[in-house]
């Protein structure tokens, strides 16, 4: 990689490269952090000593987080490395998740990890436009007035993850299960209320956003992430960063068509492919099989999920029969996305990927049947299991994300 000079770095640009390297990788050497970036050792060194009398970045020792140690032997014997990272107390950011009957609210540090976090039972499809944001306020002041021992500062921003369809450039839930009306401004308010950057993204993009920032989960290159779940969304990384389209709201793979006239979506539509594979659609499909007398196909709980799976893994074919479908239906609408994309890996997670072994051999079949013989040798297909909920994660990270660069946009008065 060949290295920029002073003259010809752009210093905000790079200082912002250096911001997001130490946030995914941890601790680093300034030699990594130039090999890295392309930067000089003089434009590294230059830029962290201001990042350093910012208060953003400290000095401290040890061995690099992600490296092989082929950038020198200090970190094996001698003196320990002098290593970068970012101050966790630089900032803080608030995370907000709305799904159906719940608001999850985190606080995240300058590093992107959560603090903090709690979670609200309301019944939210009962909230209008107004009702929404004086309760999103009063929830996320209260959550401040509590964590004012950990985050005495006001939070440099708001990042918001919403199950739906969401326009993120104006703000705007045009579509949420968890909500009756649609069309809801929701940015613009709490900007006015709290200040600071305030921004919404679908969860299935928060989530996109977690991976690309987790070294661990290999987040790199074009990629895309589809979560299932109550419903089915989709995350695209083009070029590092989440694909939201020109008008804000794009990758709405759950609502391709699978088939024309089928089942009834929750968006109002029929034959989307979250018609098929959603929980909603599964208990649907599996209340006309079994008694189910408690079930409530509207809002499905995770034991009533768990209880259909551990069925159809116990011998109960008809149900089995219903995630083998999901399955195919799945296959197919990824043969699509193969077709009209290529990415070089999909992700499949959420909490919905509970039966993806039962699921698998069909996503398969799906492929084959509907995937043109020339593209066969596409993308790589991983199941990420859902051990941990990378929404509120990746909604912390793109405010942060925005912040970074409306920091040195308008970098603070001497």
């Amino acid at each position: 990689m060949s290295r920029r000079t002073d003259h010809d770095t752009p210093r905000q640009p790079s200082q912002i490269a250096i911001l997001r390297f130490l946030r995914i990788h941890g601790p680093a050497a300034r030699i990594d952090i130039g090999n890295a970036t392309g930067l000089s050792p003089a434009t590294v060194t230059s830029l962290t000593a201001d990042l350093i009398a910012q208060g953003l970045v400290k000095e401290t020792q040890g061995t690099p987080n992600g490296t092989n140690g082929n950038s020198g032997q200090s970190a094996t014997r001698g003196r320990p490395k002098v290593l970068l990272d970012l101050v966790p107390s630089a900032a803080c950011v608030i995370g907000v998740k709305l799904t159906i009957n719940l608001v999850e609210i985190a606080l995240g540090n300058f590093k992107g990890e959560i603090e903090r976090s709690i979670q609200h039972s309301i019944n939210t499809r009962d909230l209008d436009e107004t009702s929404l944001v004086t309760t999103l306020c009063d929830l996320i002041d209260q959550f401040i007035s509590d964590n004012r021992d950990i985050a005495p500062n006001p939070p440099i921003g708001i990042g918001i993850a919403i199950q739906g369809v969401a326009d993120s450039n104006s703000g705007e839930i045009i579509w949420s299960p968890a909500l009756r009306n649609r069309h809801i401004a929701i940015t613009k308010p709490l900007r006015e209320r709290f200040g600071g950057i305030v921004q919404m993204s679908n969860d299935a993009n928060c989530i996109a956003t977690a991976i690309t920032q987790n070294n661990d989960l290999g987040g790199n290159g074009d990629f895309a992430v589809i979560m299932l779940g109550y419903g089915v969304g989709m995350g695209l990384v083009l070029n590092g960063a989440v694909y939201n389209g020109h008008f804000g709201a794009a990758a709405e793979f759950g609502h391709m068509k699978y088939q024309p006239d089928g089942p009834l979506c929750n968006c109002g539509r029929r034959g989307c492919i979250e018609a098929y594979i959603g929980d909603y659609a599964i208990l649907r499909d599996a209340s006309g099989l079994i008694d189910m007398p408690d079930a409530n196909n509207l809002h499905p709980s995770e034991k009533q999920m768990m209880d259909l799976v551990k069925r159809a893994r116990d011998g109960h074919e008809d149900l089995a029969d219903l995630f083998r479908h999901a399955g195919k239906v799945l296959g197919y609408g990824i043969a699509n996305l193969i077709a009209l994309l290529g990415p070089e890996r999909i992700l499949i997670t959420g909490s919905g990927a509970r039966a993806y072994d039962l699921m698998e051999p069909e996503i398969e079949r799906g492929l084959r049947e509907a995937q043109v013989p020339e593209l066969r040798n596409g993308p790589k297909i991983t199941h990420l299991p859902w051990d941990k909920d990378l929404a509120l994660q990746g909604a912390i990270g793109q405010s942060l994300l925005r912040h970074d660069e409306s920091m040195f946009a308008n970098p603070p008065a001497n």
